[in-house]
């Protein structure tokens, strides 16, 4: 009994953890899936809930069925810690991103830096092809990142959009849905909503949009899922260098010394549309920067070892 709800508690855990981190533009909550272990896992649990089989039974309202084949347990925890983060995080991260930004990104940078390497380990041989694959995936993720932010309605059409692109992103470790989300014009009002909805704050447009938001997620993780479950199947190693290449990709957006060029006026706000990474400046705000990057790093080690170790037992 111990045990089982020790590994449940973990998963809620790295709920807790995925969700933080879809929070901030430029990482991945797919990245915090992978390093604790349970990735594979996840893409196989959300094709199964999306299956044929599934929505057979589902049609027929066979609860039975469901209940004895679904992993229903697994996504509860995830989900609920998903759905803490959500309630109690988002707007810290929002305002550590508007207060702190540097510490904010030094954290993340440490992590997906750590996360790189743990990855690479997962590689059985690096042929042409699959360092092709990674060359590849940093290209297309650093394209994203250069994208300039755009204004988009807040049309229900834009929130299924909306949704529909960004699970897609957030269940790939390296590439961010809330970066997408920022393309899109959407990502304050978005995380807005989502955080009022979870504290029991909100409004009546904050349940139409998330509704929509959630369909949209809903049909991009079902056409999305068994492509990637495909992938992982039949080209393990290339699609494993693909995901590193994305998460190469990202980290010159979330360098903690970045500065943000050619501005441009937005819904009355001063839109960045480039950004360069600059050398940092040797004063204290280094010092916490690199130790907070230092710390991001040793969590990812931490949490592969402890992966590791429970995957031998």
């Amino acid at each position: 009994m111990k045990n089982i709800i020790k590994k449940y508690a973990s998963i809620v855990g790295i709920g807790f953890a995925m969700g933080s981190a879809n929070v901030i533009p430029g990482v991945s909550g797919g990245t915090i899936a992978f390093i604790s272990g349970i990735y594979e896992e996840l893409i196989n649990s959300i094709r199964q809930c999306v299956s044929p089989a599934t929505l057979k039974m589902a049609v027929k309202f066979d609860f039975k069925g469901l209940y004895n084949t679904l992993p229903w347990k697994f996504l509860l925890a995830l989900c609920i810690g998903v759905a803490l983060s959500f309630a109690t995080m988002a707007k810290f991260f929002v305002w550590m991103l508007e207060k702190h930004p540097q510490i904010t990104y030094a954290f993340f940078f440490g992590l997906i830096l750590a996360s790189i390497f743990t990855m690479a380990k997962k590689v059985d041989k690096w042929s042409a092809s699959v360092i092709i694959s990674a060359i590849g995936g940093a290209a297309a993720a650093y394209a994203v990142i250069t994208m300039v932010p755009m204004s988009t309605p807040n049309t229900w059409w834009m929130m299924f959009l909306c949704g529909f692109i960004c699970i897609v992103a957030m269940i790939l470790p390296g590439l961010s849905g809330s970066f997408l989300m920022l393309i899109l014009g959407q990502y304050e009002r978005v995380w807005k909503a989502v955080a009022d909805v979870c504290a029991f704050k909100f409004s009546a447009d904050d349940i139409v949009m998330i509704f929509w938001l959630a369909i949209g997620c809903g049909a991009g993780l079902g056409s999305f899922v068994h492509l990637l479950n495909y992938l992982m199947r039949k080209f393990k190693d290339a699609t494993t260098a693909a995901l590193i290449g994305f998460m190469v990709g990202t980290l010159p957006r979330i360098w903690p010394y970045i500065k943000e060029t050619d501005f441009v006026l937005k819904k009355g706000k001063l839109v960045a549309t480039k950004f360069k990474c600059c050398a940092p400046e040797w004063n204290i705000t280094l010092l916490w920067v690199l130790l907070v990057a230092i710390f991001g790093f040793a969590i990812v080690i931490i949490m592969e070892k402890l992966a590791s170790a429970n995957q031998e037992k």
